[in-house]
């Protein structure tokens, strides 16, 4: 890939054992911004299907794809092991995409990687967007939230934190774009969600695990959250988005139902305050930095 820019772009994936549904689409939605990914695989296992969707990638195509294999231990240790492989790296990479296996950008990236990136002074440290968290369904989220995008690379920087992992050691200020792209990781099985939940308990989250991992009871914990999406999904997220809704019919029509029935006008009001507030917050960035990301506010 001629990557058309005067920086270095890498990515630090970590994946293990359980199934990542929105790798390929990750994957698809950052070929043309990222030059090299590293993978911290951490499954023990000969093979799975992550690391299947590994080897279809573009990356794999192109001879940019570098995987290590590694015990998982806890989040923090899982994203240290996936960081180092980047001291190998040559041309050192001047940035860093930080994501996870279930979120999907735009074609947006493309232009914040190759424009963007290269205007930013030596003051800027990092790069932050938001995230629509989707929950239960494809059409309801439960927030938009503020989340690191890009990192300027230092080989002395360190993870912490055995869950809620925090990067330590930044320099530089933190510049916030009005750009939105999607989170998917909670639009899953009442099993796969509560294993989830289970994991994250293990290393010391307060959450308890579900005494019913099957039941539908885990989606409506965050019924006075939710509030409808309208909008498009990214490009490179529609197909697996048609596959997964068409495997899981049942359940996520019983999730839409649940939340257009079991929502209060309180709750109704309150998660359309909190959503105007919210994309009230993403538009102003624009007039906090004119001019410096003219594209879509929301991810396509």
């Amino acid at each position: 890939m001629s990557k058309n820019s005067t920086v270095t772009i890498a990515c630090a994936l970590c994946v293990g054992a359980a199934p990542e549904f929105y790798l390929p689409a990750m994957l698809t939605s950052i070929r043309e911004a990222v030059d090299v990914l590293v993978v911290n695989e951490n499954s023990g296992l000969a093979d799975t299907e992550n690391l299947v969707a590994l080897e279809r990638s573009a990356f794999a195509e192109r001879g940019a794809l570098h995987v290590a294999r590694g015990a998982f231990v806890d989040f923090a240790d899982m994203r240290n092991r996936a960081f180092e492989q980047l001291k190998g790296i040559e041309p050192r990479p001047d940035w860093v995409l930080f994501i996870d296996a279930d979120e999907v950008h735009g074609e947006q990236i493309r232009y914040i990687a190759r424009e963007l990136l290269p205007r930013l002074g030596a003051d800027v440290g990092s790069l932050d967007g938001y995230t629509y968290h989707f929950f239960g369904t494809y059409r309801w989220v439960t927030d938009i939230a503020r989340r690191l995008m890009f990192y300027r690379y230092d080989p002395s920087l360190r993870w912490s934190g055995a869950i809620h992992e925090k990067l330590q050691g930044l320099c530089g200020r933190s510049l916030v774009i009005p750009y939105i792209y999607h989170h998917y990781g909670n639009v899953a099985t009442p099993r796969v969600l509560a294993d989830k939940y289970e994991r994250y308990h293990r290393l010391g989250n307060p959450v308890p695990p579900r005494e019913d991992p099957e039941s539908l009871d885990i989606y409506l914990e965050k019924l006075n959250l939710v509030r409808p999406y309208g909008g498009a999904h990214p490009a490179a997220a529609r197909e697996t988005l048609r596959t997964l809704e068409a495997a899981h019919a049942a359940t996520l029509a019983g999730v839409d139902a649940a939340y257009r029935s079991g929502r209060t006008p309180a709750m109704r009001l309150a998660a359309t305050l909190r959503g105007i507030n919210e994309r009230t917050r993403v538009a102003l960035r624009r007039v906090e930095h004119p001019g410096l990301f003219p594209g879509p506010t929301v991810a396509r």
